[in-house]
């Protein structure tokens, strides 16, 4: 039964993915027909070899979604740290005031954040967007390190502060090598939030800000099938490597100093 449901949520998966693919090389495949017909290159052609803001929007892409990445794993170890080693007034609701984003609806949320990047100055730029991406991203690497932190057994920190290790060597010493795995999966989801945003991106890029998703969009919102299909296996790939990346390297480390765990 567990193959059997395993193999039905992979075809789920999988056949909507293989439309997609159908759509990025045929030029009319329409219901009620089962076999597409008409195949060309030219929508991977055009899109790949002729769209003047592929390469630029992806390079935007990438390097807000890397800012975003590692800006909110910083502030994830930083929050995460506080709230499990030192007891002090208030410390569920700092949690809890951290989490608030992800309660919010989106358009509430951005619309917010718009006024307060207008009085702020920074429309139209790409620290605004990261910024924005940052809230979204936040609670999730908070409570990543969260788990890694209580997982570290704290007589190792305490060993360590008695063999005279200064905070910032204790830090890069022990603790880092420990949350490590930890580091992979918030930048990977991090980054993939990032890399997926459309609604924040184009609100507070005021449309000057040009990333991957937003040149998708009007493709598919226009019902251009044959472009879009493109640039959406394109979408998917850069996702799902960065996935298994984050995945391979986490299992890998956490394999390798699973005996400093409790």
């Amino acid at each position: 039964m567990r193959k059997t449901f395993l193999v039905i949520i992979s075809l789920i998966i999988i056949f909507p993915m293989f439309i997609v693919l159908l759509l990025s090389m045929f030029s009319y495949y329409r219901f009620p027909l089962i076999f597409p017909q008409n195949f060309t290159s030219e929508f991977w052609k055009s899109v790949v070899f002729e769209n003047p803001l592929l390469v630029s929007s992806l390079a935007n892409s990438v390097v807000l979604a890397i800012c975003n990445g590692i800006c909110s794993t910083v502030v994830g170890i930083m929050t995460a740290r506080a709230l499990v080693r030192h007891a002090f007034i208030g410390k569920k609701a700092v949690k809890a005031f951290f989490t608030l984003p992800l309660f919010i609806p989106a358009m509430a949320l951005f619309l917010g954040i718009h006024s307060v990047m207008i009085r702020l100055h920074l429309m139209n730029r790409c620290s605004g967007i990261i910024l924005a991406h940052m809230l979204i991203s936040i609670p999730y690497a908070i409570n990543i390190f969260i788990s890694f932190f209580q997982g570290i057994n704290q007589d190792m920190e305490d060993v360590g502060k008695t063999l005279g290790c200064t905070p910032i060597s204790l830090f890069i010493r022990i603790v880092l090598p420990l949350i490590m795995p930890g580091i992979y999966l918030s930048f990977s989801i991090s980054f993939l939030i990032s890399f997926t945003e459309y609604f924040s991106t184009f609100l507070i890029g005021g449309g000057k800000v040009i990333t991957f998703v937003t040149m998708m969009y009007p493709y598919i919102h226009n019902g251009d099938l044959g472009h879009g299909a493109v640039l959406g296996l394109i979408f998917i790939g850069i996702n799902v490597c960065i996935f298994y990346l984050a995945e391979h390297l986490s299992k890998r480390k956490l394999k390798i100093e699973n005996y400093l765990f409790e």
